[in-house]
């Protein structure tokens, strides 16, 4: 997902894997983190206003604190675009969110493995997760 999300990124856009992000009493490790052009660069935590989008591959032991407890510190952050994955079946499956009013997000789309779709966060891109390895 990294290399693809990567690849896709305009000139100066970094997607990190694990980097730390400050939130409102604490900081969290998402498994995905794209960084801003202008972001500062050689560090160990990233604040809210660096980033473009956090992500999160859910797993068993990590499925209420993804689905709940990040996305809500987040949007309280300010971090405007946050996607869950999640294993299904026949591959995976991302749910797009969207930062709205009140400090929630909102959900833009759920595409599957077969339902490539162009989306504009953080960038305009071509999200294919058939293209993902299971």
């Amino acid at each position: 997902i990294r290399m693809a999300i990567r690849l896709a990124a305009p000139t100066g856009w970094r997607v990190i894997r694990e980097i730390g992000v400050r939130v409102p009493g604490g900081n969290l490790l998402p498994d995905l983190t794209v960084l801003r052009p202008d972001a500062p660069r050689e560090r160990m935590w990233a604040e809210p206003a660096d980033i473009g989008l956090v992500l999160e591959v859910e797993s068993t032991g990590s499925r209420r604190h993804d689905r709940f407890t990040k996305p809500a510190l987040y949007a309280e952050a300010g971090i405007a675009h946050y996607w869950r994955v999640e294993r299904g079946n026949f591959g995976p499956v991302v749910y797009r969110y969207r930062l709205g009013e009140g400090e929630h997000y909102e959900l833009l789309g759920t595409l599957g493995p077969n339902d490539p779709v162009n989306v504009d966060e953080p960038w305009p891109m071509k999200l294919d997760p058939s293209a993902w390895p299971r």
